[in-house]
């Protein structure tokens, strides 16, 4: 039974349209601006291109996106999924992440180490500490 439900969660991510991570961990009030929606978001919820994420106080999530980056915000947050093209048969890459306000940790997966150029992650204002592939953001 487990191996059908498995199956059936990874073949509704693999077609689902513009997928682009997964949630693997949340802890309070977290939601996601679709469009013109504001949906809750839950473990295993499908990220999509155009995403929204907010998360509340005391609230934080942790995403994985389809190359193996990976992303954690903390309270208080606004994090923007501008692009995400993950294309390695075509060797299309573009990514393209916006951190408006709150914390992150971000690690690359795949796209930063095949093609760094093609990953941005943009903030408005704030301090940024690198080491290597994995940095640590704040924006107030």
């Amino acid at each position: 039974m487990q191996k059908i439900i498995i199956i059936s969660i990874l073949s509704s991510l693999l077609f689902a349209e513009n997928f682009v991570g997964v949630v693997k961990s949340i802890q309070g009030k977290v939601y996601v601006k679709r469009d013109s929606r504001v949906l809750n978001l839950n473990i295993g919820s499908i990220l999509k291109r155009g995403d929204i994420i907010i998360t509340k106080a005391k609230s934080s999530i942790g995403i994985t996106f389809e190359d193996g980056s990976r992303v954690s915000l903390g309270e208080n947050s606004i994090f923007n999924i501008n692009r995400y093209i993950f294309k390695p048969s075509k060797n299309r890459y573009d990514i393209d992440l916006r951190l408006k306000k709150g914390k992150a940790l971000f690690n690359s997966g795949k796209v930063g180490k095949i093609a760094p150029e093609s990953v941005k992650f943009n903030i408005p204002e704030g301090v940024i500490g690198i080491r290597g592939t994995e940095f640590i953001v704040e924006v107030n």
